[in-house]
């Protein structure tokens, strides 16, 4: 029964987010019904509680996350995006009925002067001076005015040897493309503080969204320091970003494994593209921070 504090597209996500859920589950169960631990393992880096929580309906997970539980459970990751736009933006349009195009109908010609009216004296001679006089009189007019364009034109044009455009670089503290813009959403896994094993290897999780206009493709996250002492938290130098469209969000792993000694360890991390410049310079970067006990 829908809620009479709900506006209707209120209502419409709740419903959207149930139906979305109990398909998971769907799936989940013609898949064999496996454990959520198991479908996080074959992810690798989707943790089996938020694969347990996209099924229950409390919210609609993220593309990211629906992907992961979908190939965990030999799904087919097209037609499930398709259903988890329609779940978060809504059923696509339908299109519209081609306007019909009225057919044209010509209008009668009527009749010339030269049909109606007797031919004045010298007729078909005058008119073919006059048709001379008239061709020659465009010609001349055409030709003025290719000129008067021609020099408009020369006087417009750049130079030859004018230096091409730049390409895109940032401002001194904004991102490198102008409408891209990240916003931090959770610590998935091990948040700041979290205390570990001397040795220990664990895998810290982030969530980001993309908040700005710009499609993320071929970017990664790279350590913000140089290479770790051997005494430090040890981490790959970068790690890929799953493509992520304008407002989805993205989970990031990193693989860690802590050091033979009691301290504490804090590692951080901003986003480059494959050439490893820096997409957001001005930014904070990720970081996870971990006390390492004897």
């Amino acid at each position: 029964m829908p809620d009479a504090g709900r506006t209707p597209e209120e209502e419409r996500r709740r419903e959207a987010t149930a139906g979305f859920a109990a398909a998971l589950r769907t799936l989940r169960a013609e898949a064999g019904d496996p454990s959520f631990r198991r479908m996080a393992a074959a992810s690798g880096y989707i943790s089996h509680t938020t694969l347990h929580e996209a099924a229950t309906g409390a919210r609609l997970p993220s593309w990211e996350t629906t992907r992961e539980f979908v190939k965990a459970c030999n799904g087919d990751e097209t037609q499930w995006r398709v259903r988890w736009d329609e779940a978060k933006n809504g059923p696509r349009p339908e299109p519209a009925e081609p306007t019909p195009v009225p057919e044209l109908v010509p209008e009668p010609v009527p009749e010339s002067a030269s049909e109606t009216e007797p031919e004045p004296s010298g007729g078909p001679k005058r008119r073919r001076g006059l048709l001379v006089i008239a061709a020659v009189l465009v010609f001349l007019g055409a030709t003025v005015a290719a000129v008067l364009v021609g020099r408009e034109l020369g006087r417009s044009d750049a130079p030859a040897n004018a230096a091409p455009s730049p390409s895109p670089s940032p401002a001194s503290n904004g991102p490198f493309y102008p409408g891209d813009q990240s916003r931090f959403v959770d610590d998935v896994t091990i948040p700041d503080g979290t205390e570990v094993k001397q040795g220990e290897i664990f895998t810290k999780v982030w969530q980001i969204e993309n908040t700005g206009t710009v499609k993320w493709t071929g970017r990664f996250v790279q350590r913000d320091a140089p290479p770790l002492p051997t005494g430090d938290c040890q981490t790959p130098e970068r790690v890929a970003i799953g493509d992520t469209l304008p407002n989805e969000e993205v989970k990031i792993a990193v693989q860690v494994q802590a050091p033979s000694r009691p301290m504490t360890c804090r590692v951080a991390f901003k986003m480059v593209d494959g050439q490893n410049r820096q997409l957001f310079p001005g930014s904070r970067p990720i970081f996870f921070e971990v006390i390492v006990l004897p």
